[in-house]
């Protein structure tokens, strides 16, 4: 169920001028209306938004009109930018005066390449740079071509993940590390004999704790979390499947369905993602920038 139309009173709305924020009928999320992001943010209303991403973990931002770089400066007021992982030779042909920052999300192909990473069909939950030694804190993802149908983004709550879990496994759990490596199909498990000197990866604890809330959150996911560290196989796969199926119930999660002009902010440290299936032969582009973090998630 996509709940992103429908809205609540279980978040105080706030307004100061014509700025409010209102939890949406969802697990986490809320809507902030009234802001045009090609303008620049007062002081206060940027510490309004940075404490309503902190209480609701995604914030969604309706009927914007955004150029690269306007999404480019919405996102530097915020916090410092990071780069795609792999800029694309493609996208710089097509676009070359796409900023550095931006990284396209498209199933597009130009000439039979893809434009920017392929982001084709469904996705499994995941956090972005996850495995990265510092990860990045936020993505800011914006809808420019959207399928008829499908193409949804889910987010799914890993503080209330955390907290669901059995107080033994908790406890069995709470000086480990997960291997986090960037291996992924989409759709598929990391594999079992990586060679971990080919592709991104870093260890970091199971259990992180947000560094501006204080909360812990289960820092897991089944795309690209390939093992639990001094744990044998079998016992490591044991383990991630209950980590997985808790931290996957619908129960807790928000679905967003896209509209054009829609951005959406979420909390990597305390969120996970995935993207639903859509029809291969319709176009689906959105753009995204990322803040970095400071430092390694800590336990």
């Amino acid at each position: 169920t996509c709940f992103n139309l429908r809205r609540s009173g279980v978040f105080p709305m706030t307004k100061e001028g014509i700025v409010e924020i209102r939890a949406l009928d969802a697990p986490i999320g809320a809507e902030v209306k009234g802001l045009d992001l090609r303008e620049a943010l007062e002081p206060e209303t940027r510490d309004r938004i940075l404490k309503a991403w902190y209480d609701r973990q995604v914030l969604v931002f309706r009927d914007q009109v955004l150029e690269p770089e306007d999404q480019v400066a919405f996102t530097k007021q915020l916090g410092d930018t990071g780069m795609p992982r792999l800029p694309s030779q493609a996208v710089r042909e097509i676009l070359p005066e796409l900023p550095p920052e931006v990284m396209i999300v498209s199933n597009v192909r130009v000439d039979g390449k893809p434009l920017g990473l392929p982001h084709d069909g469904e996705m499994w939950f995941h956090s972005d740079m996850c495995y990265a030694e510092v990860p990045h804190t936020a993505t800011l993802l914006y809808a420019v071509d959207l399928p008829s149908k499908g193409g949804d983004t889910l987010f799914a709550d890993m503080y209330a993940a955390h907290e669901r879990l059995r107080p033994e496994l908790r406890m069995k759990l709470k000086e480990s590390l997960a291997l986090q490596v960037h291996d992924y199909k989409r759709t598929d498990r990391p594999a079992r004999d990586l060679d971990q000197s080919k592709i991104g990866n870093y260890a970091h604890p199971v259990f992180i704790t947000h560094p501006e809330t204080g909360r812990k959150a289960l820092y897991v996911n089944r795309l690209m979390t390939a093992r639990i560290e001094g744990f044998d196989e079998m016992v490591s796969d044991q383990i991630l499947d209950e980590l997985f199926n808790v931290s996957e119930d619908p129960s807790i999660i928000y679905a967003h369905c896209w509209c054009p002009g829609d951005l959406v902010m979420w909390d990597n440290r305390c969120v996970n993602h995935a993207r639903t299936d859509y029809p291969a032969e319709e176009r689906r582009l959105l753009r995204r920038t990322t803040i970095v973090g400071k430092e390694a998630p800590k336990a």
